[in-house]
């Protein structure tokens, strides 16, 4: 029959063991791109957020994911926020739905507002969107927001963050869409942060 000392033992490793194994679950992937020769390190879940439409259909949104991305060149290292665009919204018979890809993006982060500008050409070393955590959805619109490891690791210790984006980006007064949490991928950032900061 086991000891007390031998059963806790053997509670604290399996313990152990699930943290690990949730860990993993997590842990972000990493890849070398063969067209530029880049070392890609993406995140695992990316962070999704959804707007609210039901005034066109019940259960209806558009979502905005934001996949974390960090590229190697040759030792030259650039953090990225991906930003896909897409909605479950069958729009033949509804208003089309806003082209944010190119626009900036207000980021709200426990009441900081961070404002996320695209680049203008979508990077060559992020083309392969299954890498990217595209969504599987049929109409996608891309974008790529530099971010520094500074924001990464505060985004990934903030306890609320949203999206916005004015509908008229010319406009400091223009309609504002904001867009809420949808999905739990913090858990994931939290793991990138820690992988890409722990080889610098």
């Amino acid at each position: 029959m086991p000891t007390p000392a031998r059963l806790s033992v053997a509670l604290i490793l399996m313990l152990c063991c699930s943290g690990l194994t949730r860990a993993a679950d997590v842990d972000p992937t990493e890849f070398l791109d063969e067209r530029t020769g880049a070392t890609i390190t993406v995140v695992h879940d990316p962070l999704v957020f959804a707007y609210e439409r039901s005034s066109l259909a019940a259960n209806a949104r558009d979502y905005i994911s934001l996949t974390a991305v960090e590229v190697d060149r040759s030792g030259k290292l650039q953090t990225y926020l991906v930003g896909y665009i897409w909605s479950t919204i069958d729009r033949r018979n509804h208003s089309a739905a806003p082209d944010q890809s190119g626009k900036p993006l207000d980021l709200l982060a426990d009441g900081r507002q961070i404002q996320l500008v695209a680049v203008a050409e979508f990077p060559k070393d992020l083309q392969d969107q299954q890498k990217m955590l595209a969504p599987p959805a049929s109409h996608v619109l891309r974008a790529a927001y530099p971010a520094t490891r500074e924001l990464m690791r505060y985004n990934a210790g903030s306890r609320s963050l949203a999206l916005s984006f004015a509908l008229d980006s010319q406009d400091e007064d223009a309609e504002r869409e904001s867009y809420t949490p949808w999905g739990d991928g913090k858990k994931a950032l939290i793991a990138f942060v820690a992988r890409t900061d722990s080889f610098k």
